[in-house]
């Protein structure tokens, strides 16, 4: 008899491979150590000056199914963040994958594209290729799934493109706004006028989203919205771990303007990552920020 050498999942018993970061067919994290800086075992961090991201696992959560991707150079930032949807098969794989698919294709496109098309291709590459992931189907959770929200800033240009409930935030000295809208049951009723916020917030489905990274995600195209920066502030894309404990564009404002003036993108998303877990931290958070100073953009050719 042969002995079997094939490594198996610890989680599911799957076959995987030797350079396997996660079980294909559930998921599961087979141990490598993450490409980003770890601050501790359940928090990792990118920090690439004017542009940072931190993602925990929280308090109740056994893994961090969130993931990201930052580059920052000195023409353009790019970051996606994306949240593996719980509920359905490899969620952490889903966002990985979703999350690298999108920042590649957003990194490596040409500047001179049109910024929303380019903006679109990249979430339909993320969603092509959470859609070709190979999984094995488990009773009572859907194909490998996840949100995601991402952005490509180009001096005091932005734009933002989403599926899902992650969302993007504008905040400077005078402004603190939401750039995103839910994807999301709850929003959907509030939008139509069938149901006023309170009353929606208390139904079961008020956490149901209604647009994903998936084999089983409703064909659409990804929302997209872009401006210009008016003044120097701070782009901010985060998971659900953070605005669920900060709904309100005013109070993410509120929270960043009572950091030090001096504080760096990846101080601002710590800080952020602690309020979240000072406040229960009941789910995986990740924080992304970026500084956009207008004044330090190149001059438009005339």
């Amino acid at each position: 008899m042969t002995a079997r050498t094939a490594a198996r999942c610890p989680s599911c018993d799957g076959g995987v491979g030797p350079d396997d970061e996660f079980c294909e067919a559930c998921g599961h994290r087979l141990g490598r150590a993450p490409t980003a800086v770890a601050d501790d075992p359940d928090r990792v961090h990118s920090d690439q000056g004017r542009a940072a991201v931190v993602s925990d696992r929280g308090l109740l959560h056994e893994y961090n199914e969130d993931a990201y991707f930052l580059d920052a150079t000195a023409d353009r930032v790019v970051v996606v963040v994306c949240d593996g949807v719980s509920s359905s098969t490899a969620p952490a794989l889903a966002a990985r994958v979703g999350a690298d698919a999108a920042g590649a294709a957003l990194r490596d496109g040409s500047p001179d594209l049109d910024a929303h098309h380019a903006m679109r291709t990249a979430i339909r590459q993320a969603r092509a290729a959470v859609a070709a992931i190979s999984w094995a189907p488990v009773r009572g959770h859907a194909a490998p799934s996840s949100t995601i929200v991402a952005a490509s800033c180009a001096g005091a240009d932005v734009t933002v493109g989403w599926l899902g409930d992650s969302r993007a935030y504008w905040i400077d000295a005078d402004d603190a706004r939401r750039l995103t809208d839910d994807d999301s049951w709850v929003e959907e009723m509030v939008a139509t006028g069938e149901l006023d916020e309170a009353q929606a917030a208390l139904d079961p489905r008020a956490h149901v989203i209604t647009a994903w990274l998936g084999a089983d995600a409703p064909i659409r195209d990804a929302r997209v919205v872009s401006f210009r920066a008016p003044r120097r502030g701070h782009l901010l894309l985060c998971s659900d771990g953070l605005w669920n404990t900060l709904a309100e564009a005013a109070a993410v404002g509120d929270a960043i303007r009572t950091a030090p003036p001096t504080a760096s993108p990846l101080g601002l998303a710590r800080s952020l990552t602690h309020h979240a877990l000072a406040a229960g931290g009941r789910d995986n958070i990740t924080i992304a920020v970026v500084d956009i100073d207008p004044t330090a953009a190149k001059p438009e050719e005339s």
